[in-house]
């Protein structure tokens, strides 16, 4: 178990301040990795979450002050009087995303897939909080609680994008977590914020589903010779994979005995830049790949899951793994990532 404090000099700190500060920096790990995976631009994202942390913490700051109003009060209610914890765990879950929409529609970027991102940071934050809490008071909520984020994210939130359609992964989490604060925290509040985060979850597959249930007038035999291309694609990919996985230069046999000359290091760690390169672009590809093989399975290919407008067949022809209009696709915002990526492509 971990002191509730720690004596650094002549300073105490607490010892969750630091449990936070490394769930915060593994949030934005995650926010950075997969905003990368999904082709977001790097700085314009990052400026959408430095907006939602401004936002976020000014409303904080105001609701701590409700608080204090309810510890003075003390209203008899169980759904008025406000448990710190839980206010502040609702509060960053769900005010967090609002500049979410407008950045989304300023920059034409999908709102579902930002979500979630933002749904995949916040149950690794919460996983760290739990097991940081666990460590120091010794409640066995807090392991349970850590155990069930941590199977949210290897078994649901891992597979988003090709198993799940976009903006599901955010409303699963949401109903997930109002589940933890039921069964495990029933503290002041909970009758409140857990039905406003399952009405937002519903709310949010709603608006989702109003994207893809207008029927797509693509012939069976298309749509079913396109399926084979993707299938053979993501065959021939998962062995390019394979190939430049046993090819990597540091995963050589011998390699930590051979007392190889200068030139022939650099050599070798040229060969493994490339290949890392090349891994990249085969894993973003297979992820295209996967979910597009994932709309047709759910009905929604050849729709837009950006704007929910349809894709044009020739381009489909062309790109069966599209899964976004023309228009959408060449927003600069993303294409800059995807231009570095056909530039090292050539070079290559």
């Amino acid at each position: 178990m971990l002191p509730e404090s720690i004596n650094i000099g002549t300073k105490n700190f607490s010892t969750m301040i630091i449990v936070l500060l490394i769930g915060i920096i593994s949030f934005g790990f995650i926010l950075w990795s997969e905003s990368k995976k999904d082709g977001f631009n790097s700085d314009k994202f990052f400026d959408m979450v430095f907006s939602s942390l401004i936002f976020c913490g000014v409303l904080i700051y105001l609701l701590e002050r409700l608080v204090s109003w309810s510890t003075i009060y003390r209203p008899s209610s169980v759904i008025l009087y406000f448990d710190q914890d839980i206010l502040l765990t609702f509060t960053s879950i769900v005010l967090f995303f609002s500049p979410v929409l407008i950045f989304s529609k300023k920059f034409k970027w999908s709102f579902f897939r930002i979500v979630d991102i933002y749904s995949m940071g916040f149950s690794i934050l919460l996983m760290v909080i739990s097991l940081g809490s666990y460590l120091i008071y010794g409640k066995n909520e807090y392991f349970i609680s850590f155990f069930a984020f941590l199977v949210l994210y290897v078994f649901v939130m891992r597979h988003r994008g090709y198993k799940y359609i976009s903006g599901m992964i955010y409303s699963i989490f949401l109903i997930f977590v109002s589940l933890i604060m039921v069964l495990l925290f029933r503290r002041g509040g909970y009758l409140l914020f857990a039905p406003i985060m399952v009405t937002i979850s519903v709310l949010n597959l709603y608006m989702r589903s109003k994207k893809t249930m207008s029927k797509i007038l693509l012939p069976k035999a298309f749509i079913s010779g396109l399926k084979k291309k993707l299938v053979s694609k993501e065959k021939r990919l998962e062995m390019e994979q394979k190939a430049l996985i046993d090819n990597d230069p540091y995963l050589q046999r011998g390699r930590e005995t051979d007392n190889a000359e200068t030139l022939d290091d650099v050599m070798e760690d040229t060969g493994k830049t490339i290949t890392d390169a090349r891994l990249g672009i085969v894993r973003t590809a297979k992820i295209q790949v996967r979910k597009a093989l994932t709309a047709i399975k759910l009905g929604s290919y050849g729709k837009c899951e950006v704007c929910g407008k349809d894709i044009d067949k020739a381009r489909l022809e062309v790109y069966p793994e599209a899964t976004t209009c023309i228009e959408c696709a060449t927003d600069q915002s993303q294409m800059i990532d995807v231009h570095e990526d056909e530039i090292l492509e050539k070079n290559i």
